[in-house]
């Protein structure tokens, strides 16, 4: 057994990086990681500030991981486009992107990230169209999760080409493994909506949120996002949706029928729409747990086969079949804010809508 001990090099100046063995277990091409300070981040909870690093590389060997910490000092810029890693620009664009989307797309972005482990540590400007292929190629997940994978690589380079990170977008090279599933528009049939009135009679609260969803057309998210403050009684709207610029704030024009269920949830405890009792406080759904009860209450009723976006569906077949207006359809279904309208034109837009969908089925 060799007595060899590494031979301890020479501090770093201070303020210039530092330089580390990553020691995880796992076998790496490029153990030695090299990071410089960035900034000081206060936890106004704990009292406590801690120093932010940023990550210039991984190299495999020690010398090379210093070499590199002084040549950042000298051109940072040069430098962190040479060896920012996908795992960095994820961190960066994250930060910025995370703030201005829902959950569930948050969700989907995390996902897609995991599913990137192989390029995580890969320099950016490294990655090309048959490393994100391969990853295409080997994932065991549907349709969804692929196209989730390519949306985040696609956002990821164009963050990356907009601060000169790589040269070339990769991204709009990948083919995505499966084809697009088909989408049926199918609307929940009558007899079946039927079915949920009868739930309500016996005080089915499930009943009444699946009501809902059926007479606003909000996705699962949207609704459970949707707060009091968004919802105005007296002129029978509510204001809701997030995933699209075209959907962002829609202006929702609430049919009797669901009214009775908006007034006894605006009367609970709480700042969100819809919630149930926990610990004795109200608080609002996740999308599993919602999705769940929605999938139970399907099954109960022998209607297993439509899931929540059935719903949405549902609202546009009745519009249409009610003969309101596409322009007028698309005001409730996808946004209410169209640049081509004026405030007059938006009124009476509105007001048409109003008249138009309160006579739904009444």
């Amino acid at each position: 057994m060799s007595n060899t001990k590494r031979k301890k090099r020479m501090r770093l100046p201070n303020g210039i990086g530092s330089v580390h063995l990553i020691n995880d277990g796992k076998r790496r091409r490029n153990p030695w990681r090299a990071r410089v300070p960035s900034h000081i981040e206060f936890n106004a909870e704990t009292g406590k500030a801690s120093q932010k690093y940023i990550n210039i590389g991984y190299f495999a060997t020690e010398t090379e991981a210093i070499e590199a910490l002084f040549e950042y000092r000298k051109n940072p810029y040069t430098i962190e486009a040479s060896v920012c890693t996908f795992a960095d620009v994820f961190e960066m664009w994250s930060k910025k992107k995370f703030p201005t989307v829902s959950k569930s797309a948050q969700y989907n972005y995390s996902g897609a990230f995991k599913h990137s482990e192989p390029l995580h540590n890969m320099k950016m400007k490294d990655i090309r169209t048959k490393d994100m292929e391969g990853i295409m190629m080997s994932l065991k997940g549907g349709y969804s999760l692929q196209n989730n994978l390519n949306t985040l690589w696609v956002q990821m380079f164009k963050y990356a080409l907009e601060h000169d990170l790589v040269q070339k977008d990769y991204s709009t090279f990948v083919k995505l493994r499966d084809k697009a599933p088909e989408t049926t528009r199918d609307a929940i049939a009558k007899e079946d909506v039927n079915k949920l009135w009868k739930e309500i009679d016996k005080g089915n609260e499930t009943a009444e949120i699946a009501m809902i969803y059926i007479y606003t057309g909000l996705r699962a998210t949207e609704l459970l996002e949707a707060t009091k403050d968004n919802v105005s009684l007296d002129k029978r709207i509510m204001i809701a949706g997030k995933k699209t610029d075209a959907g962002k704030d829609r202006r929702i024009p609430l049919h009797h029928a669901i009214l009775p269920f908006i007034e006894k949830r605006m009367k609970e405890e709480g700042e969100y729409l819809i919630t149930y009792e926990k610990d004795s406080k109200r608080v609002p759904y996740k999308y599993y747990m919602i999705k769940k009860l929605w999938e139970t209450l399907m099954e109960n009723l022998n209607m297993k086969d439509y899931t929540i976006h059935y719903a949405r569906h549902t609202l546009s077949t009745w519009m249409r079949e009610a003969g309101i207006e596409e322009d007028l359809r698309k005001l409730i279904y996808n946004s209410f804010e169209y640049s081509f309208l004026t405030p007059e034109e938006k009124k009476e837009y509105l007001n048409a809508v109003s008249s138009q969908w309160q006579a739904l089925f009444s």
